[in-house]
């Protein structure tokens, strides 16, 4: 029986999803209350066809798709201007209710009276109520006069009207929708079942969904009004091509252009999916008095190489009368000759590699 050192990887639950302003990195929305977070993608394959019987001969993809639904427990009108295209802003209109004592026969507000939503701003007067009655008496926008209505002097009286609430937020939703194009960020949370410490199956990382450019199309920009159910908010997004801006200069080069990107980043120790170290050349030459930086890199598992975070090593000269080595890996010779660095991860000091030095006369 095979057995592979790979850990099993398990990915479930989303913790946030955040939506940036593509020309500024602004976060412009965020949501950590997500219910149910469903990312699909889907190609047409472009399947060929021909011979005696129509076999396949071959499939050349197309119309790939990537798409996310992400319906979060808590209301946000900023998803709604990203699926509408509508306008957000502070000042709406607001229904107010003041108890005003006549002055005669007079009711006069205290607040600027405003246009209801739907009413004309050019109006004369704007909609007006007095206690339980229905009538719309009018209020005055200049005098802040009740119109219409006669008073018993001294009496106080509920008058019902619009005005403008500095913190209150309308959204205006056009005719013709013109969904926003952002980019996204969704974490979901990773877990592992093998291991040989107690914090196997534990919670051991984040897969980050990036998406440079996702339009909001296809949501629901609703408003569930059920009295035992809170009204949710769907992030709907449909991914575009994002063409990175490093090209290759080649007739024969092939489309760069992405629709997204997933990155599993596990938490704790970040060397600990490196699996060797490697000297390119395998040895420095450095003068006497002068410096010269170790050419040392990370092996991982697929045998590419990355650049290591210098502080996550750890450098030992063998013979400091020879060479002396810093903490970021730079040597300066010290004497003529020949000698050697031991070079390991820090928290995994079992990975290690060896360096040669000479040391060249002045």
């Amino acid at each position: 029986m095979f057995e592979f050192n790979d850990p099993a990887l398990f990915v479930k639950g989303t913790a946030d999803l955040f939506v940036f302003n593509i020309q500024t990195g602004d976060i412009e929305a965020y949501t950590d209350k997500i219910d149910t977070n469903n990312l699909t993608s889907s190609v047409n394959t472009g399947e060929v066809t021909g011979g005696l019987g129509s076999p396949v001969l071959i499939n050349i993809p197309d119309s790939a798709r990537f798409t996310g639904e992400v319906t979060a427990q808590d209301f946000s009108l900023k998803a709604r201007q990203l699926q509408t295209g509508g306008t957000l802003s502070y000042n709406a209109a607001v229904m107010v209710a003041e108890e005003i004592s006549a002055t005669g026969t007079t009711l006069t507000v205290t607040q600027t009276p405003v246009a209801a939503y739907g009413e004309s701003p050019d109006a004369t007067t704007y909609s007006c109520y007095v206690d339980n009655d229905k009538k719309n008496y009018g209020v005055d926008p200049t005098t802040k006069q009740v119109q219409g209505f006669t008073a018993v002097s001294g009496q106080k009286y509920c008058v019902k009207y619009f005005t403008n609430v500095a913190s209150a937020q309308v959204l205006t939703i056009p005719a013709t929708f013109t969904p926003g194009v952002k980019r996204v960020v969704i974490r979901m949370a990773c877990y592992t079942a093998q291991g040989a410490t107690r914090e196997n199956s534990s919670f051991d990382g984040y897969l980050y969904i990036h998406i440079p450019y996702a339009q909001f199309i296809n949501g629901d920009a609703g408003v569930n009004g059920s009295q035992t159910e809170v009204a949710t908010t769907t992030w709907t997004f449909s991914s575009l091509s994002y063409r990175e801006a490093v090209k290759a200069c080649s007739e024969c080069a092939l489309d760069t252009a992405v629709l997204g990107y997933m990155v599993y980043a596990p938490c704790g120790d970040r060397t600990q999916a490196v699996s060797g170290l490697v000297v390119v050349g395998g040895s420095v030459t450095v003068a006497t008095s002068e410096q010269a930086q170790i050419p040392v890199y990370y092996v991982m598992p697929d045998n590419s190489i990355v650049t290591p975070n210098y502080a996550d090593l750890t450098f030992e000269s063998v013979a400091d009368e020879t060479a002396t080595v810093s903490e970021e890996g730079v040597v300066e010779g010290v004497a003529q000759g020949n000698t050697t660095i031991n070079i390991s991860i820090t928290s995994r000091p079992t990975v290690t590699t060896v360096c040669a030095v000479e040391v060249t006369g002045a």
